[in-house]
């Protein structure tokens, strides 16, 4: 089978992986450089983590692994009757076309916003070290797992970090996680301005509707807008994101999508771990087991600074401590998701627990 997958991130790599002893496999990616570990950025420019240890495959190991990888090249258009995907380099032919084209950073649309840095390329990544090293601080706006990895990590090594974030909460949680969690960060030197609309950007000044805040150096880490162009051209459903089933198939035969760019009843995973999970169940698929992804479980695992968090199956119903490092929630009196602290051992079993419990 001829496996053609158009992006070269977690999902896509570990697709590859997993099918390339079987099937002829080839990646399309834009970018110049083969794969590089996303997550691992906020270390990076935190100084926690070497260039190395960010570039796990170099090209020779695609070649070893019978891996077809296409730098610099973009798709341009899927045509999915005649199973073609066009690119600016020429056409190829698939029996099966995966979608693993990510997302791009979102931007917020306000005065003086173009001045702000984003993390989600390797090149972001060292324009935002090479900035940091010179300005010795950071005003980080959203509260999400981007931007708290990186201001724990950035606080711990000393520099003067502010998170402002337009609500009350910090990674979607409810109020006494986001002070748990809070706590923490400040207890690092992190600053919060919660609950702030950002009006406007002035030269080494953030304007929020409540103060102005002294900025010289801003990154946007509001979250993620999905890459969805190639889809949405060719033909295939999309909202946010390429629309797709449990199985991952889109609205055109013999196309998959996987990862930031897929989109399942509203559900767009979001995370480096989503991806490469779907990219397993997806390989089980199409190796002809019956397997489905269930994308209402969320599985995340974070580290901030030294506060490692856990975030499992359905945050849904009531809320309880039931000891002082796990919230569980509670839905017809039965435990369908945990946020655990601290202790990663237990929430890898209360993973284990909560998957057999949803099946």
């Amino acid at each position: 089978m001829k496996v053609v997958i158009v992006g070269n991130g977690p999902g896509g790599v570990e697709l590859a992986k997993l099918l390339a002893k079987e099937h002829d496999v080839t990646i399309v990616e834009k970018e110049e450089i083969p794969h590089y570990v996303k997550p691992m950025m906020s270390h990076y420019v935190a100084g926690d983590a070497d260039k190395s240890q960010l570039f796990p495959y170099p090209l020779d190991w695609y070649r070893k692994n019978r891996i077809e990888l296409l730098l610099k090249t973009e798709a341009r258009r899927i045509d999915a009757e005649n199973k073609i995907l066009h690119t600016d380099a020429g056409a190829l032919s698939f029996d099966v076309l995966v979608l693993a084209t990510g997302a791009r950073a979102r931007k917020i649309t306000v005065p003086g916003a173009e001045n702000m840095l984003t993390l989600r390329t390797w090149q972001d990544a060292e324009k935002l070290k090479e900035r940091l090293e010179k300005e010795k601080e950071l005003l980080i706006v959203g509260a999400g797992f981007i931007g708290l990895e990186l201001a724990g990590n950035l606080a711990k090594k000393g520099y003067r970090i502010r998170v402002v974030e337009k609500t009350n909460s910090l990674l979607n949680l409810e109020k006494e996680l986001t002070e748990r969690i809070k706590e923490r960060l400040e207890s690092y030197g992190v600053e919060f301005f919660l609950g702030r609309d950002i009006e406007r950007i002035e030269k080494d000044v953030l304007v929020t509707d409540k103060e102005e805040i002294p900025a010289r150096l801003i990154l946007c880490a509001i979250g993620i807008v999905p890459e969805i162009e190639l889809a949405k051209e060719s033909g295939a459903k999309v909202n946010r994101g390429v629309l797709v089933d449990k199985k991952f198939r889109t609205s055109l035969p013999n196309v998959y999508a996987i990862g930031d760019c897929a989109e399942f009843e509203g559900i767009i995973s979001g995370t480096a771990k989503a991806a490469m999970d779907q990219a397993k169940v997806l390989a089980n698929i199409l190796s002809g087991l019956s397997n489905e992804f269930d994308f209402q479980f969320r599985s995340s695992y974070f580290k901030f600074a030294d506060l490692p968090v856990a975030i499992l199956g359905r945050l849904e119903g009531e809320p309880r401590w039931i000891d002082e490092r796990t919230r569980a929630f509670y839905k017809d009196d039965r435990i369908v998701g945990v946020v655990v602290l601290e202790d990663i051992k237990q929430a890898r079993a209360w993973e284990e627990r909560l998957r057999k419990n949803s099946v």
